[in-house]
């Protein structure tokens, strides 16, 4: 049986394998070779694109320059106050599902007070 969920990887690795991955779901790529000069809302604008097909249980792979990893997470919470992101553990060389709670609630926040 295929996994339904989808695995946002922010940047891939052509060096690196992300087989393990695939556990969670189908690999897609938020953004290619960006280069050196960062056009932030064109990128940002890009980031909503690929993510707007987030759905409960896909996860974030973060990969990459760690600004785009910044925007990733914070475009992916936009869609879901819950964001599962992908860990390596490097002891039992596989991926490890992390839950991230970024809903009001999980900061103490009564919204209707």
């Amino acid at each position: 049986m295929q996994n339904k969920h989808s695995v946002y990887v922010v940047q891939t690795d052509t060096r690196k394998d992300l087989k393990d991955a695939e556990r969670f779901g189908q690999i897609k790529e938020i953004f290619g070779n960006v280069g050196r000069n960062y056009n932030t809302p064109k990128m940002i604008e890009h980031a909503r694109r690929v993510l707007s097909s987030w759905a409960e249980g896909d996860s974030l792979l973060m990969m990459g320059d760690p600004a785009l990893c910044g925007v990733a997470l914070a475009v992916a919470a936009e869609f879901d106050s819950v964001i599962t992101v992908l860990s390596w553990d490097k002891y039992d060389f596989q991926y490890v599902a992390r839950r991230w709670d970024f809903g009001p609630e999980s900061f103490g926040v009564n919204p209707g007070a």
